[in-house]
């Protein structure tokens, strides 16, 4: 096609190719102004169906003009030979080029870029589109710093979002929402959870969720089953994988309402760290991104120191307002870009109790913030159970026979006598419980804690010294379950509050309890147990897979016939293009007979929801 002319297009140089067409750079014949030319296969072309869809594509974007979306300039048509749309030419490369040839990317740089995205996607919100396929592959980053939002090929109108494509499922499974993997009805948050995938993908290096085929990436996608990003990229802005977390949360209603609260608070990443954010592409600001492409190793340079000496100086700040948490992550940062920083190390181990000036050499940044994590909340939560003390509130000491610390039972926490409220993050983890401060020196009394006032009633009396006071009841230690459920996993939900998966052992205060047993593919399992401290409970149960469902592409006639393990089932008219699959857990036969043609068959074992016909 190299030298060819599409209507007044000179075809010139292949520049790109994907799974739908091959983009070349061309020239306007009258204009004599670069564009891309994006041509459909020609293979696919044959298809009046992929002709729709690549239309589709080319009135989605036909009204958008934005600076951070690709700009559509003219469109082949649907009766021409050769399918194509004629875009702006972009003089750069994508997301994922540059994460190739740098490696996982600053937060900073991640921010700046996620900044611009989610300016494009809001616009694209607003006039009512969704992208539906927001990954590095589709975003391109122009010479001068530019973000281009590219490629609304599956893009779909807001107002028609519930309509699903019958038997194909479309877009990219590694940075598919939960939503759009299931096939329901989407809104703009699922554009926002592709969003937090391609963050995660850019300051860690790695895709959120792995598989060996694109099942098992979509069945991890749908249980939310991956590392969070903190894990793989310890170095991070915490604010920035705060931000990632909850576009990322599996339940729609967890992530943020719309683009524009994720902008303001990838802004503030920015802010965090003292870094300003002008308009436009800031060629002639050092922390642009034009000058991080420009020179990637000293923008790196410059915001190692930047951060070591901002963070230090924010983190001091949060000591003196007594915010030590968000101290703590701030410090975690610096120790995991410099994990021998004495400065810091002194800070924090004068929040852990120990001297100054405590050899600490070879520990690793992430040990040392969760070290201290650690021993703050136990004195914190020691601190709240001593000042309740009726004993230490009147100024006396408990005695060791009668210390309001629980008995060491067992090695997991007392659960909390009320369910905690999820995070906003992730609804299976309870919300964060606030530290108390550090308990003074027995021998200093604390401001804290004061005797309670006289009685001023006139019945009052004074307490007879010769009484003792009765001692608190110790809190009763805590019942152990555990459940067998084989191979197949599911969450646990106790007295209606989630609790973590089969996989786990639970703990639960004695008495009755109603467990359910739930999962995407499983039938719910329900049980009442009766739990005591003396004896764990041990349920053995087996999990019923839920029936699947094989869906049939609209390419199929709707005279054929479909069987399931050789007994026909009737023709795809009658049965809606979709069959029940029962116990998916077996081995299956689903095949079908068109007039015609010859028989095909689909063999199904584990089938995880519901799948569409695809022979082989």
């Amino acid at each position: 096609m190299i030298g060819t002319t599409l209507d007044k297009y000179e075809v010139l140089q292949k520049v790109g190719e994907g799974g739908m067409a091959t983009v070349y750079r061309g020239r306007h014949a009258t204009l004599n102004r670069d564009v891309a030319i994006k041509v459909l296969h020609p293979h696919l072309s044959s298809s009046q169906r992929n002709r729709k869809r690549f239309a589709r594509e080319a009135r989605a974007i036909e009204h958008l003009h934005h600076s951070n979306i690709l700009e559509i300039f003219d469109y082949s048509g649907m009766e021409t030979e050769d399918c194509y749309i004629i875009t702006e030419f972009v003089q750069g490369e994508t997301l994922t080029a540059l994460l190739h040839r740098r490696g996982a990317l600053p937060s900073e740089v991640v921010a700046v870029i996620g900044i611009a995205l989610c300016d494009a996607l809001a616009y694209a919100h607003r006039e009512g589109i969704l992208h539906r396929d927001l990954k590095p592959d589709n975003v391109m980053v122009r010479h001068d710093g530019t973000v281009k939002l590219m490629d609304f090929g599956i893009a779909r109108f807001l107002d028609e979002s519930q309509v699903t494509m019958t038997g194909a499922l479309v877009g990219s499974p590694a940075f598919m929402s939960p939503e759009q993997a299931r096939e329901q009805p989407l809104d703009q948050r699922s554009d926002l959870f592709a969003l937090g995938t391609v963050l995660y993908h850019l300051v860690s290096g790695h895709l959120p969720f792995a598989g060996s085929n694109a099942s098992l990436i979509l069945k991890n996608v749908i249980e939310g089953v991956r590392p969070s990003v903190s894990e793989l990229a310890p170095a991070m802005s915490p604010r920035l994988a705060d931000v990632v977390e909850r576009l990322m949360a599996t339940q729609p209603d967890d992530r943020f309402n719309d683009a524009g609260e994720v902008a303001d608070e990838l802004r503030r990443c920015l802010d965090d760290v003292g870094i300003p954010l002008l308009e436009g592409t800031w060629r002639d600001d050092d922390w642009s991104l034009y000058a991080y492409l420009a020179d990637a190793d000293g923008w790196d340079a410059r915001l190692d120191a930047q951060l070591k000496e901002h963070l230090l100086q924010r983190g001091k700040e949060l000591l003196d307002t007594g915010d030590h948490l968000e101290a703590l992550r701030l410090f975690n940062r610096l120790l995991s870009m410099d994990e021998e920083n004495a400065e810091v190390l002194t800070l924090v181990q004068g929040l852990h109790g120990e001297p100054a000036g405590t050899p600490r050499r070879g520990v690793h940044a992430v040990s040392a913030a969760a070290l201290v994590l650690l021993a703050l909340a136990v004195l914190g939560l020691w601190w709240v159970g001593r000042s309740r003390d009726p004993r230490v509130a009147a100024g006396r000491e408990p005695s060791p026979q009668t210390s309001t610390m629980p008995r060491p039972a067992s090695p997991a926490p007392l659960p909390p006598p009320e369910p905690l409220a999820a995070s906003s993050t992730n609804d299976d983890l309870p919300a964060p419980v606030p530290l108390a401060a550090p308990a003074p020196a027995p021998s200093t009394p604390s401001p804290r804690v004061r005797p309670s006032p006289r009685p001023t009633s006139p019945d009052a009396r004074e307490p007879d010294p010769e009484q003792p006071i009765p001692s608190p009841a110790l809190p009763e230690a805590p019942a152990k379950l555990s459940i067998r459920s084989g191979e197949v996993i599911g969450d646990v939900w106790i007295d209606g509050r989630k609790v973590g998966d089969t996989r786990q052992v639970h703990y639960v205060t004695p008495g009755v309890h109603d467990v359910e047993i739930r999962g995407m593919f499983v039938e719910t399992h329900t049980e009442r147990i009766t739990a005591s401290a003396d004896e764990a409970v041990v349920l053995k149960v087996r999990l019923s897979p839920k029936p699947a469902r094989v869906r049939f592409d609209a390419d199929y006639d709707e005279r054929c016939v479909v069987a399931l393990d050789g007994v026909p089932s009737g023709t795809l008219g009658e049965n809606d293009r979709a069959l029940s699959v029962p116990s998916p857990d077996q081995p299956h036969i689903v095949s079908l007979s068109c007039p015609g043609e010859r028989p095909l068959a689909q063999h199904y074992k584990y089938v995880a929801g519901e799948d569409t016909f695809r022979p082989r």
